[in-house]
């Protein structure tokens, strides 16, 4: 299973067009299109403008033939209407040696990665339904760590589901990318929450903390009526997310 976030800044003043341009729309083409299995669209909590299109697929090979395919520089052509205007600019003299300023164009963050380690993947799409509350950690790896990383993760993952709420543990990265992402997924806001204040959290990350360089978090919730946005540490930066979008994602 691969799983992809598209980060997109829109129009504030455009958001609601938006969220029902990508039900209709963008939600719908993706499921489409072979090897897509979930598509939703996701809000941060603290921002209006803060979108990302979270995907799941069945083989990274699928998911980069989409992405090299067209269909997904022409999705995100049509997303250009709702997005915000650049607020960075080019500055290049012209043949004539004028001094021109031009706006620069800001493309879409993506962060696209196969699972490699923790729960059953088979199953990912369904694990994530309305109410699920999904807790997610960027972290960088240290040279030379990949292999350890997910030899760890493997041995956690049962303790972590053993924790009351937790349905799936999921560690995403690339081998030659210095970059992993762990995904898990909750019954509840409350109960990851709880997880967190234990102490059972901390006791898992001491874990695998040597094998990362440096490591944030942020979360996303699929429960419209659950936007808040919590900072543990200065280390640990945890965003809360909403689903704006009506469920997308293939029946099986």
């Amino acid at each position: 299973m691969f799983m992809r976030f598209v980060q997109l800044n829109i129009n504030p003043d455009a958001a609601t067009a938006f969220e029902r341009f990508y039900e209709h729309r963008v939600g719908p083409a993706l499921l489409a299109i072979d090897g897509c299995v979930f598509a939703r669209l996701i809000k941060a909590t603290d921002s209006d403008s803060s979108f990302s299109s979270f995907t799941l697929w069945e083989s990274a090979e699928q998911a980069f033939e989409f992405e090299n395919s067209g269909q997904y520089a022409d999705l995100i052509s049509e997303n250009e209407p709702f997005e915000m205007e650049s607020t960075e600019w080019k500055i290049q003299l012209t043949a004539d040696n004028v001094l021109e300023y031009k706006p620069v164009k800001e493309k879409p963050v993506v962060k696209a990665m196969p699972i490699v380690a923790g729960s059953s993947e088979g199953d990912a799409a369904s694990q994530i339904g309305d109410h699920t509350y999904v807790r997610v950690l960027n972290a960088k790896i240290n040279p030379g760590h990949f292999e350890e990383l997910s030899r760890e993760y493997d041995k956690l993952t049962p303790e972590l589901l053993s924790t009351p709420g937790c349905r799936a543990g999921y560690l995403i990265a690339m081998k030659d990318n210095s970059e992993c992402i762990s995904v898990t997924i909750w019954d509840s806001q409350e109960l990851a929450s709880k997880y967190e204040t234990s102490g059972k959290f901390a006791k898992l990350l001491a874990k695998v903390a040597p094998h990362f360089s440096s490591f944030y978090q942020w979360k996303m919730t699929l429960d419209p009526s659950k936007r808040s946005r919590t900072h543990l540490s200065d280390d640990l930066s945890i965003q809360g997310y909403t689903t704006v979008s009506a469920e997308s994602a293939v029946e099986s």
